[in-house]
């Protein structure tokens, strides 16, 4: 005769265990999403301070270095103030206009074209045979 493996209260006091074994690990992975959480946002708001640091000093620095470079275009070489502030005015319009060429060359492609023109083609096609004009 086999040994008797019976718990006591039977298949009621099985379930209740597995139940509550089952409820006590979601517990605490509820309280570890929490710990993780608050972790996660902590870091990631000490990352966007940084990041708003570093162009704020990015952006001092760029200006510091403007003006350096028309304190020597007036001072060293003479030009004059309102001459170093039109060089540097006029290298910056360059710059920009560079950028904006770049930007336009790269989004001349436009994306699903052939798809874009296969559309067309057939609405002019069905409304050519409805007999209306495109």
């Amino acid at each position: 005769m086999p040994p008797d493996t019976d718990l006591p209260g039977g298949l009621p006091a099985r379930l209740a265990g597995v139940a509550a074994g089952l409820l006590r690990h979601f517990l605490s992975l509820g309280s570890l999403v929490s710990l993780e959480w608050g972790l996660f946002l902590r870091q990631s708001l000490a990352a966007l301070l940084l990041i708003a640091a570093a162009v704020v000093v990015t952006a001092i620095a760029y200006v510091a270095l403007v003006a350096a470079v028309i304190a020597i275009l007036a001072t060293q070489l003479g030009w004059g103030w309102p001459v170093s502030f039109a060089a540097a005015g006029l290298l910056h319009l360059m710059i920009l206009g560079l950028l904006v060429k770049l930007l336009r060359n790269r989004l001349a492609n436009r994306p699903f074209e052939a798809t874009t023109a296969e559309l067309r083609r057939d609405l002019e096609n069905l409304n050519s045979l409805a007999g209306r004009p495109s």
